[in-house]
């Protein structure tokens, strides 16, 4: 279980059968009483009182100002999963960690454990939680803040899981399709691309990702590179294809992989007109579905 995992989480979106939610976009601020829901996973939650929300690189992140923050995501996990994860230091990405400061503690269908959260030379109190739904899905919860505000948001992170609301999660049907994404993706390769280099090293690569008119998808990811050191240099190089079904309704692309997994992607285009999937630009061009 990835807690933090926006890839999870931007799936809590505005769908008609939660009233009052707000689909989450890039670069948007959710203002206080604001509640985002998910279908698909069968999740609601509410940003609490005094508290703005975003979405800001892989996390969902709730904050009443510079010193404290509550952070959620949500898939599929059980209870004894989330003990295991919350039983060993973990890479939350954007450069933040978690390193459990006591044992996790069980209780029903919930799991916690106090902990620190590092960024930088900073290191904050915290606690994360992670709460079982009756379908399977898991809310994650991680409340941080400076020392003098932690017991305040500590509470804060407790009741935003304890008043996460579930319901049976909806299954799209692969291959079933709707709305205006459908004439700009259908039997076309979407490209990204993505590289580094310094001056021991660089590394490369690329995803082509073709969507066919039939509903059927084709992944191909390659990755290459080297690496230098006083004593040895490194080069390597790899590819891996996959393949599956794939739908769009409203502003989601879902793939549903042959071997059981699943992927989604929020589509928009920026100011210029470029295509972007979850806030990255990939590039369409037609494809080869023959």
């Amino acid at each position: 279980m990835q807690v933090f995992s926006l890839t999870a989480f931007l799936i809590l979106a505005g769908f008609p059968n939660f009233a009052f939610a707000e689909e989450l976009e890039f670069d948007k601020v959710y203002a206080s009483g604001t509640t985002v829901s998910s279908k698909v996973l069968g999740i609601s939650l509410k940003v609490p009182k005094g508290y703005e929300g975003s979405v800001g690189g892989e996390f969902f992140v709730m904050s009443p100002g510079e010193e404290a923050m509550v952070a959620v995501t949500a898939e599929e996990a059980t209870l004894a999963q989330a003990k295991a994860y919350l039983s060993s230091p973990q890479d939350l990405g954007e450069g933040y960690y978690m390193t459990p400061t006591a044992a996790p503690v069980t209780k029903a269908k919930m799991a916690s454990v106090a902990c620190s959260i590092t960024h930088g030379l900073t290191t904050w109190p915290g606690e994360a939680t992670i709460v079982i739904g009756p379908h399977g899905i898991a809310v994650g919860v991680i409340a941080t803040a400076s020392k003098s505000q932690f017991a305040t948001v500590k509470n804060v992170g407790r009741s935003v899981a304890k008043n996460t609301k579930f319901k049976k999660p909806f299954v799209p049907k692969p291959g079933k399709s709707s709305g205006k994404w459908v004439s700009k993706i259908a039997g076309h390769a979407l490209h990204s691309y993505g590289g580094s280099s310094s001056y021991d090293g660089s590394s490369r690569a690329k995803t082509k990702l073709t969507l066919c008119e039939d509903g059927t998808f084709r992944r191909h990811f390659s990755s290459g590179g080297y690496s230098n050191s006083s004593t040895v240099s490194v080069s390597y190089a790899g590819h891996s294809r996959y393949y599956g079904k794939w739908s769009v309704s409203g502003a989601k692309l879902r793939l549903f992989y042959n071997d059981g997994d699943r992927a989604e992607f929020e589509l928009t285009e920026n100011d210029a007109g470029h295509f972007l999937m979850n806030g990255e630009r990939w590039l369409r061009a037609d494809g080869d579905c023959r």
